[in-house]
């Protein structure tokens, strides 16, 4: 810092009248910078005004004088100079320029030059004091040599990716690496300004300063929040020489090791289109949550299917929405096969439930499917961020067929019962012989317990027992076998009957994959004669 001194000094006088003056110079260094044009120091009429110079950038030149009112009233002057706290190198400037004397006619002053010399070094504004010491004390000027290799940004660039595509969402931190031609310290807060923008509203937005003090690359975060969009890409604001400017760089950044500050300016990015910001909730996952009672493979009519879908953040429901469902889609059935969902529960968190009651009728053998979101949600209420008026992103995809979600809501039915055994003889079944008869369903079923058939033999009633699945792995099948062991005094002439509704679960039970009962009626199986039983021949 340039000041104007005047210190008390016990000297003796050096004398009356003038001559050309000696300079010695010492080294003072400072941290504030001086005032920017000459300035005059109080004195009385026979003590000089010292004439100080603002600052000297590093390979430029100024005056320091001494002015008297009036003629000089001592003898020859010399020039000193001196220093305290901080100094610079002798090395920094040059003494070797002599004195001149100017007068208006009435004044007169004394002017010695001061030349900075220019290095490459980046240090302290460096200072020293050049004055003149007379009997009534010592009178000087506080020169400041200006550094002009302070660090400066040699690059702006975006250096995150977003999580997914081109566009960040809300949480996700965008970060712009600034590169310097030298490593510089942080000193305190900083920031780079970022613009974001849709059509013409744009907005501001502070990235924080979060790592690389003490290197070359300085890295700034701005966390995305729910009311950020930019359709365009990011912009970052060109910093002004202002580093207090809230649209370009702030904070206090020093040359490493030094107190120095940066060159604060940068161009800036104009717009970057691969960095786009939509902070608005959207919908990350879309799940049936619920399953199929009891373990069954499908749901049946009166269960309720629940689907939940899942935000970014939290969000908050307000008025009527419901959520659209595809039961029974196929490629030319799209009204026919839609169906709605009402909202259940979970406003103020991350997951909001839906939930659709399968009416009798339903049927989808291949699954569920939920459409795209911009269709998907209904109603005239409205899903927003927690806590603010931001509605959500409507766009999601679509599920397609959901094969762990099945409706089935028809009860399984006996297609048919057929004698498919033939007697060895092709005449009649003997004693030992067995009588086998299948009963097809319009479906695939299971079943449990010891199931019978009642065959019509000769007027008195027979048992048939269902046989063992030769695969006990296969759980659901379309037919069952049932078989009858001829026995003793068995005999039908005019061949084996069976009557209509003749299956008996005997305590066991018939289901498709839904769980849904089977229905057991059947029509009647005639005698045939081809199936005839005689045991006594």
């Amino acid at each position: 810092m340039i000041r104007n001194r005047w210190l008390p000094r016990n000297q003796k006088e050096i004398g009356a009248g003038l001559s050309l003056a000696a300079i010695s110079f010492m080294a003072l260094a400072a941290f504030s910078l001086p005032p920017a044009s000459p300035t005059l120091a109080y004195s009385s009429h026979l003590d000089p005004i010292p004439v100080c110079p603002g600052p000297i950038m590093e390979g430029e030149s100024d005056r320091v004088g001494m002015r008297w009112d009036g003629p000089y009233p001592f003898a020859p002057v010399r020039f000193h100079t001196t220093s305290v706290g901080h100094a610079a190198d002798p090395s920094d400037y040059s003494p070797d320029h002599p004195v001149e004397v100017a007068s208006d006619g009435v004044n007169r002053t004394l002017w010695v030059t001061v030349h900075a010399r220019q290095d490459s070094k980046t240090e302290h504004d460096e200072t020293f004091e050049v004055g003149i010491a007379l009997h009534s004390g010592w009178f000087s000027c506080s020169i400041t040599i200006l550094d002009d290799d302070a660090p400066s940004i040699t690059g702006v660039a975006i250096t995150s990716d977003p999580a997914r595509g081109d566009t960040y969402r809300n949480g996700e931190y965008i970060e712009v690496t600034l590169t310097f031609d030298q490593a510089v310290d942080v000193a305190g807060d900083a920031s780079v300004t970022l613009h974001l923008a849709v059509g013409d509203q744009t907005a501001p937005r502070e990235a924080s300063y979060l790592r690389g003090s003490g290197t070359r690359r300085l890295v700034f975060g701005y966390q995305v929040q729910p009311t950020d969009r930019d359709s365009d890409g990011i912009a970052v604001s060109p910093a002004i020489e202002d580093q207090e400017s809230i649209t370009g760089f702030t904070g206090t950044v020093y040359a490493r090791g030094t107190t120095i500050p940066i060159d604060y300016t940068h161009a800036g990015i104009e717009r970057a289109p691969s960095h786009k910001v939509d902070g608005r909730p959207y919908v990350k996952n879309v799940e049936v949550i619920s399953t199929p009672q009891d373990g069954w493979e499908a749901y049946r009519a009166d269960q309720t299917i629940e689907i939940a879908l899942t935000f970014d953040m939290d969000v908050e429901v307000e008025g009527e929405v419901r959520l659209a469902l595809y039961v029974g889609l196929s490629h030319d059935n799209w009204a026919e096969a839609w169906r709605e969902a009402d909202y259940l529960r979970g406003s103020g968190t991350d997951t909001l439930v839906f939930g659709y009651t399968v009416q009798p009728g339903d049927t989808d053998i291949r699954g569920i499917a939920i459409p795209y979101g911009a269709t998907a949600v209904l109603g005239s209420g409205t899903i927003k961020a927690r806590g603010t008026d931001v509605e959500y992103l409507e766009h999601f995809p679509a599920t397609g067929h959901l094969p762990g979600h099945k409706i089935d809501t028809a009860s399984p039915s006996v297609g048919g019962v057929y004698i498919t055994s033939w007697p060895a003889d092709r005449e009649a079944y003997g004693v030992g012989e067995t009588i086998r008869v299948e009963v097809v369903f319009t479906e695939p079923v299971t079943k449990t317990g010891d199931l019978q058939l009642e065959l019509d033999i000769g007027g008195t009633t027979r048992y048939a027992s269902l046989r063992p699945d030769a695969n006990p792995n296969r759980r659901y099948n379309n037919d069952m076998v049932f078989e009858y062991r001829v026995q003793e005094a068995d005999a039908d002439s005019d061949g084996i009957g069976i009557n209509a509704n003749s299956l008996n679960l005997n305590g066991g039970a018939i289901h498709d994959r839904a769980g849904n009962a089977a229905d057991l009626s059947h029509e009647p199986v005639t005698a045939d004669p081809r199936h005839m039983v005689n045991t006594n021949p």
